[in-house]
């Protein structure tokens, strides 16, 4: 592969190739100039924010943490971005999305459980030196993607407008709900299976600097991925990928190490210039969890997927509506997967709800209405013998997601063994079953309960 380089002297310089006809003598790579903020949750569908004070992307409703390469430098890079070098340029980054095939070894993870994953959000750092909320990204995913080569049409993209700028650095997770964007693992279906090599084995994303600002502007450089690796850190062989639900956990303050990421990054010029492949001039970790004395030739991105596989289809019929909560709207209920007893594929999914509450599922073979009960200011739409998923595990957080989930693949529940009052009951073909969920909310500051519709689903 031909790479251009970023040579570190007393500053980082933009250097050509040998193969250039003339190096770029450009201010590349630049210090953080304070404190990464946090932004909040983007809703794409809506185009509104839930704002946080701290990173939300582990309570992003139910998902998973797919990819995790969030090791900061203190670095970000305008190379690419806004007003630098290569200016309007598609930028193209790599990492992996393993698969059930896939060979290698997650210390202290249980390895992937599918194949393909139904991305509903990811996250993204950068710096802007635009008027505030000129910022804007435009996001492209690839689900088979060959590091340093020319972009094929993508699997989705997002553009995303008006963001936070004034001179700051920010984080800000984007909620794709609605949107979603579907990617294979291990390469996708150009490169099916694991062959352990990223060539064949990475999924590719890349951002265009899509704003209205005219300063300058550009990702958070990451560090280099094996500093967060648990191992690496104690001493053993690095395997990175870790801070996802099927890696390790990080040995450096929960920051992820981006699976096959490598430290190169492929920009696209739109005169076709400086179109080429480009890294930093090496790296060298000797501070551990400190990370690299050079930053790392990649840029921060998590990504989350829903619990099931791409295209699960919703069934079940609502048959009755609750009152809205204190966010002014029902909370939401859905079944995703199948109807199938015997395939035990089913997420249960109550949306909606307020940031931060507690909530947790209920089943009856009944179907019945009560409103208020016990002073709730829903209705409950179950009736005979109710049984509550108040098992280990299964009273969830809404998060800033606003959502919470029980998801049989990921083991939380079990269509054989339902609950019920005197103990549990299995899903038969023919039987009709109807969930709801209940929740805690509050009115001007009074604790009280709500509940979400109700569902009902007859087993096949």
């Amino acid at each position: 592969m031909l790479r251009s380089s970023l040579i570190a002297a007393s500053s980082f310089a933009l250097m050509a190739s040998a193969a250039a006809q003339t190096p770029q003598q450009l201010n590349a790579v630049h210090k953080v100039p304070g404190a990464v903020k946090h932004a909040g949750i983007y809703h794409v569908a809506t185009g509104t924010w839930t704002r946080t004070g701290g990173s939300a992307v582990s309570n992003f409703g139910a998902s998973d943490i797919v990819y995790s390469n969030t090791a900061t430098s203190g670095y970000f890079t305008t190379a690419g971005g806004n007003a630098g070098f290569g200016s309007g340029a598609e930028n193209f980054d790599e990492g992996g999305l393993p698969g059930t095939t896939n060979g290698n070894t997650f210390a202290g993870g249980a390895g992937p459980n599918r194949d393909e994953y139904n991305i509903n959000g990811f996250s993204y750092a950068y710096c802007d030196n635009s008027a505030a909320g000129l910022s804007g990204w435009t996001f492209n995913f690839y689900a088979s993607y060959d590091p340093c080569t020319l972009g094929t049409a993508p699997d989705g993209s997002a553009t995303v407008t008006g963001f936070p700028a004034a001179g700051g650095c920010w984080v800000v997770d984007i909620d794709l709900t609605g949107s979603e964007i579907c990617l294979e693992a291990d390469g996708g279906a150009l490169a099916p299976g694991w062959d352990d090599d990223p060539d064949f084995d990475s999924f590719g994303w890349s951002f265009i600097y899509a704003g209205s600002g005219a300063g300058t502007a550009g990702p958070l450089l990451v560090g280099d991925p094996v500093a967060t690796d648990p191992t690496y850190v104690l001493g053993g062989l690095p395997l990175d990928g870790s801070n996802t639900y099927y890696g390790a956990v990080s040995a450096c303050n929960s920051l992820g190490s981006g699976f096959l990421t490598q430290d190169f990054w492929w920009l696209e010029d739109p005169t076709g210039a400086s179109t080429n492949c480009y890294f930093f001039g090496g790296y060298s970790n000797n501070n551990g969890c400190g990370g690299p004395s050079n930053p790392y030739a990649s840029f921060y991105m998590e990504m989350l997927a829903e619990p099931g596989s791409c295209g699960s289809p919703t069934i079940g019929t609502i048959y009755c509506n609750s009152n809205p909560n204190s966010t002014g709207v029902n909370t939401s209920m859905s079944l995703l997967g199948s109807a199938s007893a015997a395939a035990n594929d089913l997420t249960m999914v109550a949306g909606n709800l307020p940031t931060g509450t507690f909530g947790f599922f209920l089943y009856s073979g009944t179907q019945g209405f009560a409103a208020n009960p016990g002073g709730s200011q829903g209705n409950l739409c179950v009736g005979g013998a109710i049984g509550r998923f108040v098992g280990a595990g299964q009273i969830k957080n809404s998060g800033a997601g606003s959502e919470i989930s029980l998801s049989t693949a990921a083991s939380e529940w079990d269509l054989g063994a339902l609950p019920a009052p005197t103990g549990s009951v299995a899903a038969m073909a023919g039987d009709s079953a109807n969930f709801q969920a209940w929740h805690r909310d509050s009115v001007a500051g009074t604790a009280v309960s709500n509940f979400s519709d109700g569902i009902t689903v007859t087993w096949q």
